[in-house]
């Protein structure tokens, strides 16, 4: 069964009360609130657009997106990982996590973002903040292209 963008919210209110829907127009809904994986607190935000029942199933094109807000992420000049390691970059610039392998099954719209996506974060936060320290990458997954859309 997938989750409608009610049972997202519903969910979401209910495991992570500290992210607050902040939008929501039809099946698209955003939350934004803080995190804190080890060390620093991080202000992120996530974008959900629940899938009409026609469409291409694509976690590619229907996977959350996760950006963090602040503060901002910074990378390790020269690092093998790259300029930010697990990150889409858009053509205006803005970054969003790279949090799931969609070849993998890793996620699907019969999940609930607020188990799934928002631990995933956290996870992903608390390897950026060892990355920093360390220049290793220690989260699970491998890195793919985002999908236009």
């Amino acid at each position: 069964m997938v989750f409608g963008i009610d049972a997202q919210i519903k969910a979401m209110q209910s495991i992570w009360p500290e992210l607050t829907l902040v939008a929501r127009e039809a099946e698209t809904a955003v939350w934004k609130g803080p995190v804190r994986p080890l060390l620093q607190t991080y202000l992120v935000g996530i974008l959900y657009r629940a899938p009409m029942p026609i469409e291409n199933l694509d976690p590619r094109r229907l996977q959350p997106r996760v950006s963090i807000l602040s503060p901002a992420l910074r990378p390790r000049p020269g690092d093998s990982e790259g300029r930010l390691p697990h990150v889409y970059y858009s053509p205006d610039g803005n970054v969003t996590l790279c949090l799931l392998d969609p070849e993998a099954g890793d996620w699907s719209p019969v999940d609930l973002i607020a188990e799934t996506t928002v631990p995933w974060t956290i996870e992903w936060l608390a390897a950026y903040e060892g990355w920093r320290a360390t220049g290793k990458w220690t989260a699970s997954g491998r890195h793919v292209e985002a999908a236009n859309g």
